[in-house]
């Protein structure tokens, strides 16, 4: 593919695949690191790039680039970085004890299976989360597993283990604080996804 600018540009607004392989292999490095520095985390950086290049396949045909690609591609980075930033102080950080039992369920199933995105996030957090669990000390394991994949009551599991339901209600919420204390960089992440989803 020829690499001056209007081809490219028009490439992107096609959606011709090798345009937006140029684009990826020679502007997302320089990307990353200007998305790093205004939101000090590689992970969301990276994300953060992934969606500036995905959205720009999404407007394709309304993209209206002034300035050279490069300055484009800069400039979008910059902008989304900084409204990332700004949902983030705007919304309060929604951590996972504070999820309702059906939006800790989607965030267990995975939130986005249809794009690449989503698929990584969902991939990593299913395997990240199944670690956590299976390494959660008894007997707030065994509870956590009833009350969320087995859908038990509070009292059923107490009467079931031979404690108050009270006593299944704190192991639930320790379980809930470990997996948070794990989580806690994924969980900020996952919080902006679904506000962006």
């Amino acid at each position: 593919m020829p690499t001056d600018e209007k081809f490219i540009i028009q490439g992107l607004m096609e959606g011709d695949e090798d345009a937006y392989k140029y684009v990826f292999n020679t502007y997302y490095g320089p990307m990353c690191i200007l998305a790093e520095s205004i939101l000090s985390d590689e992970f969301l950086a990276q994300a953060a790039v992934s969606d500036v290049i995905s959205h720009i396949y999404e407007i394709r045909s309304e993209i209206v680039i002034h300035s050279n690609l490069r300055s484009y591609l800069m400039m979008s980075t910059r902008n989304h970085c900084i409204n990332l930033l700004n949902s983030k102080t705007v919304r309060s950080v929604q951590t996972f004890s504070t999820l309702g039992e059906q939006d800790a369920r989607n965030v267990l199933s995975g939130i986005d299976t249809i794009t690449p995105q989503g698929k990584l996030l969902d991939n990593e957090l299913e395997g990240l989360m199944r670690d956590c669990i299976e390494n959660l000390p008894e007997p707030i394991k065994t509870t956590f597993i009833k009350s969320r994949f087995q859908d038990m009551t509070y009292r059923q599991i107490g009467a079931e283990d031979g404690v108050s339901a009270n006593t299944v209600k704190v192991r639930i919420q320790q379980a809930l604080k470990l997996i948070e204390q794990r989580f806690s960089k994924y969980l900020a992440i996952l919080t902006i996804f679904m506000v962006l989803v």
